[in-house]
């Protein structure tokens, strides 16, 4: 073999061996691209699952630790969660981003408590969407899956589930209200910038403040009253400073439950697979226990002097002609913002009726 001959060899050789290295590498590079190599698919890892409600509320107790009960035997008991009550991790409003950004793997707050971010997710705030929160939240679930827009407002995590509180109803101190024009010079604490225009409409000026402090605001007369869902008559203890208690189903506060994106692509196909065939029932579950907190709430209501008036269809009939402003107004500004807003409220209001 002459020596042009060796050397040419050699060369074929060498480049054999760097594109063999080459391929080993890609391969194992591709095996492990969103964390899934076998080794990772294997380990045991533990999430950080974070919420603002105190340890003892029922939403923990009757949704979250069930969730984490449920999480581990999807996994065979590979994947457990270490629950963060009471804003541990972060404030109520920083949650969503704390899920975006990793401070935690699985977060629960409040849409609105972000303002602006879910602009179509406001649709359950309107008036008189639905008289449960498991219907609320079913209909909110399915308009997630229904339309991409709804989507895209929760693109940045891997919504697990949505669900909505049980009807928002109106407490007051020194005045009972019946109809809209009762509400008129009242100071009435707002849980929402749609409730502002609803309480602005009737004359009423809105005060915004967290839940938390609505007890000594009514107590101290800084507020003739709150609109909050059933339960925290008792979560607050606000039947204390209530007098008078008007149930008419005006809206819904929705909450989020969603989980890191990166944490979501380490998982395995199968155990996402069986978290999203939990997400309707995850979605009921949430809006249940609210609803049982909120017959609760009424039991307790009927032995205390707190006057209980619920409005007869007639007269919410009267309260939404009169809020219809408030409607439309929503939908010219969600159209305005090229969001389907009159095909997201229609379809609500068609889910709530198919529901019934």
């Amino acid at each position: 073999m002459n020596t042009r001959l060796r050397r040419r060899l050699g060369l074929w050789l060498f480049m054999a061996l760097i594109l063999l290295m080459t391929a080993c590498q890609t391969e194992q590079a591709g095996s492990s691209e969103g964390g899934k190599t076998e080794a990772a698919t294997g380990e045991q890892i533990t999430l950080k699952f974070s919420h603002f409600w105190p340890p003892q509320h029922f939403v923990q107790t009757g949704v979250f630790e069930p969730f984490v009960e449920k999480m581990s035997n999807l996994s065979g008991g590979r994947v457990s969660v270490d629950i963060y009550p009471a804003s541990a991790l972060g404030e109520p409003g920083a949650q969503y981003d704390m899920a975006m950004t990793g401070v935690a793997d699985i977060a629960v707050s409040v849409h609105s408590y972000t303002p602006g971010q879910f602009p179509l997710v406001s649709v359950m705030e309107l008036p008189f969407i639905s008289d449960s929160g498991e219907k609320g939240s079913e209909i909110l679930w399915k308009l997630y899956e229904e339309f991409p827009e709804l989507q895209d407002e929760h693109a940045q995590t891997k919504p697990l589930w949505l669900f909505t509180s049980s009807p928002g109803q109106l407490l007051t101190v020194g005045k009972p209200v019946q109809s809209i024009d009762d509400l008129r010079g009242m100071r009435i604490r707002s849980p929402s910038p749609i409730m502002n225009k609803v309480i602005e409409l009737a004359g009423a000026t809105p005060v915004s403040m967290p839940m938390s402090d609505v007890y000594d605001a009514m107590q101290r007369g800084v507020v003739d009253g709150t609109f909050a869902p059933m339960p925290e008559l008792l979560a607050f203890n606000l039947m204390d400073v209530t007098d008078y208690v008007t149930i008419g189903n005006f809206y819904m506060t929705t909450f989020f439950a969603v989980m890191n994106e990166q944490v979501w692509e380490g998982l395995t196909e199968e155990e996402q697979q069986k978290l999203e065939e939990l997400g309707l029932s995850m979605a009921r579950k949430g809006g249940q226990a609210f609803d049982d907190a909120a017959r609760e709430a009424r039991e307790a209501l009927a032995d205390s002097d707190v006057e209980v008036y619920e409005l007869s269809e007639g007269e919410i009939a009267e309260w939404m002609s009169q809020l219809e402003s408030v409607i439309e107004g929503w939908i010219e500004e969600m159209n305005s913002k090229s969001l389907p807003g009159h095909e997201i409220y229609d379809r609500a209001v068609r889910l709530n009726s198919e529901l019934n």
